[in-house]
């Protein structure tokens, strides 16, 4: 487990956050909580709780904040680094499963599945329209698009880092430059979890942007499956 590690965008989770650590840190040796500019005690928790803490002093979004981790990972010489929430969607003793997976497969991004049967019925009537979409627009089938729980490998995280996707819809541009540059996606079945957590998502953002990432995917996949077929 030396070669992975664990990384936790964080936005004012000071309530969730030091029981997801503490079910985290028996698991995994290195754990950083990249917070983002939170405006409540969640960079005193996460230090206190003895793991390494990035912080900006401003908020960025998600896909930035996502992409720091991402970025210190790769500065410290990690082989992979798995994703999850600090809100308690994701549950840290799964972790397992996904070191297991890699070490199975060597995928390049294996990504949490949820059961959208469990989802509270709003998420999970936008949750399957964003499948249908995006499956379609890459052209294979996407078990679940809008994970954050995830396994990421160095050399996709390279790739990652040239993202221009700030906001949630970086977690649909991973899928994406996975895909594109030709590496099959690893699933893993985890629990779906819906507590008190808050979304920050706004409606016509989401509408807007996923529909902008769908032919955003069309449009690339379109381009490496032509490059393939000129190799």
């Amino acid at each position: 487990m030396s070669k992975i590690m664990a990384m936790l965008p964080a936005y004012n989770e000071e309530k969730h956050l030091p029981a997801v650590l503490e079910k985290l840190k028996p698991l995994i040796e290195t754990i950083v909580v990249v917070d983002d500019g939170s405006t409540d005690r969640t960079k005193a928790v996460a230090e206190a709780a003895g793991v390494t803490v990035l912080s900006r002093g401003y908020n960025m979004g998600v896909g930035q904040t996502t992409m720091d981790g991402l970025a210190w990972a790769l500065d410290h010489d990690f082989e992979a680094v798995i994703m999850l929430d600090s809100d308690g969607q994701h549950d840290p003793l799964e972790v397992p499963l996904f070191v297991q997976k890699y070490e199975e497969t060597q995928a390049r991004m294996i990504i949490g599945e949820r059961d959208y049967s469990q989802m509270p019925l709003i998420r999970r009537f936008s949750n399957t329209i964003g499948r249908w979409m995006l499956s379609s627009a890459v052209g294979e089938y996407l078990p679940d698009n809008q994970s954050g729980y995830r396994l990421v490998h160095r050399d996709l995280i390279k790739k990652l880092l040239n993202s221009k996707e700030s906001g949630y819809h970086f977690m649909v541009d991973m899928i994406i430059i996975c895909l594109a540059s030709g590496w099959k996606i690893g699933w893993v079945p985890i629990a779906t979890i819906y507590g008190d957590e808050r979304s920050y998502q706004k409606v016509w953002y989401q509408i807007y942007g996923f529909t902008r990432m769908c032919l955003d995917a069309r449009r690339k996949m379109k381009s490496a499956r032509a490059t393939l077929r000129t190799d």
